[in-house]
């Protein structure tokens, strides 16, 4: 009798002292499930951005390089994902913006599941009539979440303070006679064509207005205003005057076109006067 208490004892003991190792061992074996869940889920988001996404925000998320069905470089629609603005601090400049009170996290989800109204960027979640399961989305999330970098975050974009009006800009040191050529490069690279059409070619634009003959009409929209006064503010606000017809019919208020661009070229404020050389024929 007594050898088997010694044993049961033991045993016990024994059992005791694997359950604690185990315990012990618990969290690292979960942050290990975890890190290679979230590992699957990136990668799984990287393919689904490569065959829905990229067309508009662009290869590499930076919105610089997008291509079409037919493997045509086309100009990006989106806005930059693998972007200073939309990833680093919390909040991040856009959720500021936009006032947004949750997390980054549910910031990206919402706006891939419910798309963003009045823009070109379409609804994704099955719960809101797109194609995307409730997974899926969140593999995008998290693959777009995860170019968040030291790197990225490192340097903050300068935050150029625009001139009230086009012609104290150009007349500014930060303004110039423009390059068009640069220009006609610039309204590719920053979307514009694929809204506003290619400007040779009457009828091409998809959403916005069509701008071959923006010279001409621009100074008839807004009293006032020039032909480049309007494309300058029509860049930097384009809710201070929305047109009355785009493509489809009425255009959207508030307007289609993103509110970011005085972010996005105020890190290179010529590239302003290099795109109104190009639009106005300078």
């Amino acid at each position: 009798m007594q050898v088997k208490i010694v044993i049961g004892t033991v045993a016990f003991m024994l059992t005791m002292m694997i359950l604690g190792f185990a315990v012990l061992r618990e969290p690292a074996r979960l942050s290990q499930y975890t890190d290679a869940a979230k590992g699957r889920s990136i990668e799984a988001g990287a393919h689904i951005f490569e065959n829905n996404c990229a067309t508009c925000h662009g290869v590499d998320g930076d919105a610089t390089e997008c291509y079409n069905s037919a493997g045509e470089q086309v100009g990006c629609q989106g806005l930059p994902l693998n972007n200073y603005d939309l990833l680093c601090g919390d909040p991040t400049y856009r959720m500021g913006t936009l006032n947004w009170a949750g997390t980054k996290e549910d910031f990206v989800k919402t706006t891939i599941s419910a798309g963003r109204f009045g823009t070109v960027m379409p609804v994704w979640s099955e719960e809101f009539g797109g194609p995307m399961r409730p997974d899926q989305v969140q593999n995008v999330t998290d693959f777009v979440l995860n170019w968040e970098s030291e790197d990225l975050c490192a340097n903050e974009p300068v935050r150029y303070a625009w001139p009230e009006a086009a012609a104290d800009y150009l007349a500014s040191a930060d303004g110039s006679a423009g390059d068009a050529t640069n220009g006609a490069e610039l309204y590719v690279t920053y979307g514009c064509s694929g809204c506003h059409g290619d400007t040779a070619l009457e009828g091409s634009n998809a959403v916005g207005p069509w701008l071959g003959d923006i010279a001409d009409v621009g100074n008839t929209r807004v009293d006032g205003l020039d032909a480049a006064g309007y494309v300058y503010q029509s860049i930097l606000d384009p809710n201070a005057f929305i047109v009355p017809d785009c493509p489809t019919g009425p255009c959207a208020s508030p307007s289609a076109m993103p509110g970011t661009f005085a972010a996005r070229i105020g890190s290179n404020p010529t590239d302003m006067a290099d795109l109104l050389a190009f639009l106005l024929g300078n």
